[in-house]
């Protein structure tokens, strides 16, 4: 089959076209109910792999996107848990996105280029809570494994 120099460069358009970021299409439906639910304070109880810390990626992406200059946050045990548990899926939707965030591995931050910023932290040390109460425009915490916090957070 022959193909004009314009069907070739229209499909490559096509392959290096990125899709935009979508909550709706990223996530199922229960994720969805979750993460929009209107309560100031929202828990999800269910089982392990039922795509919690997915759904809180997304989210902490979407608000950032959609809310310039803010700041999300990601809590939970500690530093190296935060690193392992949701990192990759922020990255991931980053690279996948090319949303373009610039990384910074040594903080766990991801600045967007709206000005927004995601930050992942250990809540094992009072020095690292004392950081998250400095913050301000925040738009978005989410607290992992929160039953298991100290009386410090």
């Amino acid at each position: 089959m022959n193909y004009s120099l314009d069907d070739l460069i229209q499909e490559a358009i096509k392959l290096n076209e990125t899709p935009n970021f979508s909550l709706d299409e990223f996530l199922f439906k229960e994720q969805i109910e979750f993460v929009r639910d209107p309560a100031k304070y929202a828990v999800a109880t269910c089982s392990v792999r039922a795509g919690k810390t997915t759904a809180c990626a997304a989210d902490l992406i979407d608000t950032a996107l959609t809310k310039p200059g803010t700041t999300g946050c990601y809590i939970t045990l500690a530093r190296t848990s935060a690193e392992a548990i949701v990192w990759p899926d922020l990255r991931r939707i980053d690279r996948e996105y090319k949303l373009n965030a610039e990384i910074n591995l040594s903080k766990l931050t991801m600045a967007l280029p709206n000005g927004s910023w995601i930050r992942l932290y250990g809540g094992n040390e009072e020095g690292e809570i004392e950081k998250i109460r400095g913050l301000s425009n925040v738009a978005l915490v989410y607290i992992d494994e929160a039953q298991a916090f100290r009386q410090h957070i």
